[in-house]
């Protein structure tokens, strides 16, 4: 019988995680003592375990061997109707990606959206890999186990074996702010959250980059902030930004003419706001924003210019990319493991050249 994490575990007297954390050799935020670690290292060997050294990817073939794979989990602890939106098209990727392969095959697994209650056990609850949909790191549980992760977004300093596959975020920006500055808009304001620094960090600086192109002041590019966490809430913070801003007692002169939001439900309430305080979308102020989710831009009024993200694209990279990391088959380099693709501008009513602003 194969020797498990648990066995380990048993012997030593610590968790599996702990265990998978020294064996793997990787840097996870579990804190492993030196004596401990060499306390794991000398009972592996005496059970004929070879550890899994720094650099080999999530789900190994040494430690897959020890446990059943029926499925593919998926991970959002924000669910919502984005998220059920994402899980339909993973599920037609799936369904392809099987189809494609051979539907006898034994890597023929299912999705399984996964609950806080399956993190701990992440090794032995049958989880070929993992998708995340949260452009959050990765949890504790995820980080020590031995499976392929990829994310649907992008995060600074990811773990290095973790496959980030998500949108050209700065050349999003960037399309955004030549759409914008070919309207005649030179001053603009761009509404994002704060706690997703790398996506709202890029595209800033694509829309920034149109401006410094062009030879203009970029500290016309105004950012505002809001938290994604209550107390208050996103919606009070994103009211709070717009009156300060777009204030109805502030000179017309000084006001940004175009604003930038970070997703069509953050613009929702941007435009709901701006027509309290008197600012008409779009003769005072062209909107516009990023991930345009079906029936949501459209339904706005007026309905919303967006970014179209190619989900439809990026699902199917994601599961491609998770039966790699399952068979070992991505190298081990940045550019093979943060793969951006293109989004596309969808132009509706939201937005109106300057010259024909009342």
């Amino acid at each position: 019988m194969a020797v498990t994490l648990k066995d380990i575990a048993e012997r030593t007297g610590v968790s599996p995680s702990v265990v998978s954390t020294v064996l793997s050799g990787r840097d996870n935020g579990t804190f492993v003592s030196e004596t401990t670690r060499r306390k794991v290292l000398q009972v592996a060997e005496m059970l004929n375990y070879t550890p899994v050294r720094s650099g080999r990817p999530r789900g190994s073939k040494r430690l897959r061997r020890q446990r059943e794979e029926h499925f593919i989990g998926v991970w959002d602890p924000d669910y919502g109707s984005a998220t059920a939106y994402y899980v339909q098209k993973l599920q037609a990727s799936l369904r392809q990606h099987s189809t494609e392969i051979g539907a006898e095959s034994e890597d023929d697994f299912g999705l399984r959206m996964l609950t806080a209650d399956d993190l701990p056990r992440l090794d032995s609850i049958g989880i070929m890999g993992l998708i995340l949909l949260s452009a959050s790191l990765l949890p504790r549980e995820a980080a020590s186990a031995t499976i392929p992760c990829v994310m649907l977004g992008e995060v600074d300093n990811p773990p290095r074996e973790l496959v980030m596959v998500h949108i050209d975020n700065f050349g999003a920006g960037r399309e955004v702010a030549e759409y914008l500055w070919g309207l005649g808009h030179r001053s603009i304001a761009f509404l994002a959250p704060g706690a997703h620094p790398r996506v709202t960090r890029q595209r800033y600086h694509g829309i920034k980059s149109v401006w410094i192109k062009r030879q203009a002041d970029p500290n016309l590019i105004l950012p505002l902030q809001y938290d994604t966490k209550p107390a208050p809430s996103e919606r009070d913070q994103v009211r709070r930004e717009i009156l300060e801003r777009f204030n109805p007692s502030a000179s017309r002169h000084n006001r940004p003419t175009a604003l930038v939001c970070d997703d069509e439900h953050i613009a929702a309430v941007a435009a709901q706001t701006l027509a309290e305080v008197g600012c008409r979308v779009p003769a005072e102020v062209s909107l516009i924003g990023f991930n345009d989710t079906p029936r949501i831009a459209e339904s706005l009024i007026p309905p919303l210019s967006t970014v179209r993200f190619p989900v439809e694209q990026l699902t199917k990279t994601a599961i491609e990319q998770l039966y790699l990391l399952h068979d070992e088959q991505i190298p081990d380099s940045p550019e093979a493991r943060d793969i951006a693709l293109p989004g596309q501008l969808i132009i509706r009513a939201s937005c109106v050249e300057r010259s024909r602003a009342s």
